[in-house]
């Protein structure tokens, strides 16, 4: 049972705590905005999807990528581009995964999705990469910024087989060697970031406990009665927002995620914090580009002059988007479409099932 007492003196091990983890590592460092910006192409990448369902004329998903291409100060066209494609065959709808045919799920179309908009953005940024250089003068060089919508964490990879995270971080990685070795700079950006690292590592030095062992000292207790719980809920953005000024970052720290400590050294995912005119967002990128110094600060700079020609938001990104989502109404398109193309073909009883016609025409 906690006293008065221990708890005085646990809040007072919590602002000692703080202040010392202040110093050593939200040290504020400005974003180098006066990096050379004035030839640069911006990449952005988002996507979307249909979910299978038996219920619709055909069991099938779809995966959309939406991506956009915009450059400044230099002759490079800029692209606005949706590349959907269709997953409709036995071996798609039943991956083979440890040998064994699984039948798919939303948490496996949405790796995939993950990894459709990454291998999408990597070719994309190579292309744009290659063209730069036969436009530019010899000896010139510029550099690419490619963002990613997100997190570049796959944090639900974890509760995959093991024979799939395996092919997943191979297929995964190799797009950030391709990227490295071409020194494009990638960044996942993440709005509202809900991390809470940070916090955790308070939560974890203010533990009275000589280990911080949660489920065996504290597991007959809810979360909010925990002796670390007087800094619960707080996200590391809210932290990171009373410290930082406008164009400043929070120093560069790498994910202690199960699934990053599964990946290369040097394409380990890391992270930081950086403050705009209109949010403290979280910025993940692998760990290759923080060693590239010149690279990284431009990358950072790049983020805020995206943040701010979106008005809040990566331009690139916003933009992506909007090619990339899939509304209520188009998805009844496509499913209809679908299945003019299945009566073409010959098939016959093409319809959806009685439960999903009755929930489009209801009796009253």
């Amino acid at each position: 049972m906690f006293t008065p007492e221990l708890r005085k003196r646990t809040v007072f091990f919590l602002l000692s705590t703080a202040i010392i983890t202040l110093i050593l590592i939200i040290i504020p460092s400005d974003a180098n905005i006066e990096i050379n910006l004035k030839k640069i192409p911006v990449l952005g990448v988002d996507g979307s999807q249909i979910m299978p369902s038996h219920h619709e004329v055909h069991n099938c998903y779809l995966l959309n990528c939406g991506l956009t291409r915009i450059s400044y100060g230099i002759d490079l066209e800029p692209l606005l581009n949706s590349e959907p494609r269709l997953f409709a065959r036995p071996e798609d709808l039943y991956p083979l995964v440890d040998r064994r045919r699984v039948y798919i799920d939303e948490l496996y179309v949405s790796l995939e999705r993950s990894l459709f908009e990454l291998e999408n953005l990597t070719e994309r940024a190579l292309a744009a990469k290659a063209e730069v250089g036969a436009r530019v003068a010899p000896g010139e060089s510029v550099r690419i910024l490619a963002m990613y919508d997100g997190s570049l964490i796959p944090w639900s990879a974890e509760k995959m087989s093991g024979a799939y995270l395996e092919s997943y971080l191979q297929r995964f990685e190799s797009c950030l060697a391709r990227l490295a070795e071409a020194d494009v700079a990638l960044v996942g950006y993440v709005s509202k970031s809900r991390a809470a690292d940070l916090v955790n590592c308070l939560r974890s030095a203010i533990c009275p406990y000589e280990v911080s062992h949660c489920r065996e000292h504290c597991g007959h207790l809810n979360e909010e009665e925990f002796p670390c719980s007087s800094i619960w809920p707080l996200a590391d953005r809210t932290l990171y927002g009373t410290v930082l000024g406008l164009s400043q970052r929070s120093g560069v720290m790498v994910s202690g995620a199960s699934v990053v400590k599964s990946m290369a050294e040097n394409n380990a995912i890391s992270f930081c914090y950086l403050r705009s005119e209109s949010e403290v967002a979280r910025l993940e990128f692998p760990t290759w580009l923080f060693r590239k110094k010149d690279l990284f600060d431009f990358a950072l700079a790049g983020t805020i002059t995206q943040v701010s020609k979106g008005q809040g938001y990566p331009l690139a990104l916003a933009e992506a988007h909007h090619l990339a989502v899939i509304k209520g109404p188009e998805r009844e398109k496509f499913f209809d479409l679908l299945g003019r193309q299945m009566i073409a073909l010959g098939m016959d009883r093409v319809q959806p099932s009685a439960k999903e016609s009755r929930k489009r025409t209801g009796f009253v």
